[in-house]
Formats: C-alpha cells, sequence, structure tokens
C-alpha cells in the first residue's frame, strides 16, 4: 500500500506570505490615499454648503458677521471661519490626532469670493487637485 502525503510544505506557505505581503506594501497607500480623498470631498462639501449659508445670510443682513448655524467641522477636520463684515474665509484644518493630519492637500480654504485654497499642502498642488473641482 502507498500512502499520500496531503498538505503544504513550509517553503509554500512562505511563498504564499510573502506573496500576499508584497501585495499589501503595494496596495495599502493606494488605499489610504482613496480613504483620504473622500475625506476630502466630504470637507470639500461641507466648506461650500457653510460658503452658501454664508451668502444667505448676507442676502438677508447685508453683513457677514454674526452668522449663525455654521458647522465645526467633521471627525477629520475642523472649520474656522473669519468673518468680517463684507468678507469672509472659511478653513478647514487638519486635526491632529486623525488620519488626515498628513494629507498631501493640507487645509483647505474658501472665501466670500469663491476662491478655494489650500494652506500647507505639499508644493506642485493645484486646486482641482485637492478641492475636484
Amino acid at each position: 500500500m502507498r500512502s499520500s502525503n496531503r498538505g503544504f510544505t513550509l517553503i509554500e506557505i512562505m511563498i504564499v506570505i510573502a506573496i500576499i505581503g508584497i501585495v499589501m506594501t503595494i496596495a495599502a497607500p493606494s488605499f489610504t490615499e482613496y480613504l483620504n480623498k473622500g475625506r476630502r470631498a466630504e470637507v470639500t462639501g461641507l466648506l461650500s454648503e457653510q460658503a452658501q449659508l454664508l451668502e444667505r445670510f448676507y442676502s438677508q443682513k447685508n453683513v457677514y458677521t454674526d452668522a449663525t448655524g455654521l458647522s465645526a467641522g467633521n471627525d477629520y477636520y475642523n472649520i474656522t471661519p473669519t468673518l468680517t463684515d463684507q468678507t469672509f474665509l472659511l478653513t478647514a484644518v487638519r486635526k491632529a490626532d486623525s488620519s488626515m493630519a498628513t494629507d498631501k492637500c493640507g487645509d483647505l480654504t474658501i472665501t466670500n469670493t469663491g476662491v478655494l485654497g489650500m494652506v500647507n499642502a505639499k508644493s506642485g498642488l493645484t486646486s482641482k487637485d485637492c478641492w475636484g473641482r
């Protein structure tokens, strides 16, 4: 009688683990950037919404100061308004303890004239890269 051994050798298991490790090393940065892009889209939408709220307030009161109902941000960004009678600047500052703390786009801004900006962003990026428009 002949018996056959079934199963995997140690070498085969180590090769599979090495392949999985290589794939994860390549895929992890892409997945992280994918998540960051979604989080940036969320805060840019929130900034645009807040800008519209301020414009509605301005059309009623003829000033931006004393506007109410502004959002403080989300889990990844704090939104800081800088309001004067005739202008505003909304800044989405990355939270230091969040996964966005090292995001390449830095902190995002929008003004009353609709200018989209980035503060502390890596060089070479444009508003389109970070705002998506």
